[in-house]
């Protein structure tokens, strides 16, 4: 995925950072596809919650977020894990319109059969997980960060394992009579259960774990270590007070539902 000195994905360099702006020319070719492609299934009242995820996704992998989190500074490469993984798919989702998709998905029955698999509550709770432990284990840190298609590969699968988490809560097609509310908050509150224990390990961990951070040129005075436990409190932190924000708007907008009689809110 390069051409020369052309860097057309962020990864690590193993360089001394410096504050010069950096093309990646790849980043913006993918963002303005998922761009195109979400106009097409963007619901007009809620469009600017798909634009918010749109630039959420900009900021986390262009210069200089990108190549921070890929090659020098652990705690930011967490910060594009939340957003690319939890934050990000969840506001695609909920600026997205089901009656679009079920259009899309209706003159797909091959699609259509894939994703009403994969989106499956418990299907996607544990490819989530799956998903979450593999991109996170050293070995395949350490090496996958080194090439621009292996740190590409890692941001796919969590934006990708974040869409298929998110989608049976806000998405309801296909339908599942079964899963109802109270279903849906403890599936999204034990689906994110993984995160909490990977924060943990990264902030109780008596060293380093990914050469990838530890071997990067210092960009601050904070060591490698500090730095880690820094990433094991972001995503403790930041992780954890979005999924209880969501928890709690889910479980509140049903209860009120339920007391007026009505269905199942898509608030969540």
């Amino acid at each position: 995925m390069s051409s020369g000195g052309l860097q057309w994905w962020c990864s690590a360099r193993g360089v001394p950072w410096t504050w010069s702006w950096q093309a990646y020319p790849g980043v913006w070719i993918l963002i303005a596809l998922v761009g195109a492609l979400y106009a097409r299934f963007a619901a007009a009242r809620r469009l600017a919650v798909g634009v918010l995820a749109i630039v959420l996704c900009w900021i986390v992998l262009d210069w200089p977020v990108g190549p921070l989190g890929a090659g020098y500074l652990a705690s930011v490469h967490v910060l594009q894990f939340l957003t690319l993984a939890v934050i990000a798919p969840h506001l695609f989702l909920l600026g997205a319109s089901p009656e679009r998709i079920a259009s899309a998905l209706e003159r797909r029955p091959a699609v259509r059969r894939i994703v009403a698999f994969a989106t499956q509550p418990l299907v996607a709770a544990i490819a989530f997980a799956l998903v979450l432990v593999v991109t996170h284990a050293p070995p395949v840190v350490d090496r996958l960060m080194r090439l621009q298609a292996g740190a590409f590969l890692l941001d796919m699968s969590w934006l990708l394992s974040g869409l298929i988490f998110w989608w049976s809560v806000v998405i309801p097609v296909p339908q599942r009579p079964r899963f109802v509310p109270l279903l849906k908050v403890a599936y999204v509150f034990a689906g994110t259960q993984p995160h909490l224990y990977l924060a943990m390990w990264l902030m109780l961990a008596a060293f380093p774990v990914y050469g990838t951070f530890e071997l990067a040129p210092r960009v601050t005075r904070v060591s490698a270590l500090d730095d880690q436990q820094l990433a094991g409190g972001v995503m403790l932190t930041l992780g954890g007070l979005y999924i209880l924000g969501v928890v709690t708007v889910l479980f509140f907008a049903w209860a009120h539902a339920a007391e007026q009689g009505g269905g199942d809110p898509r608030v969540a």
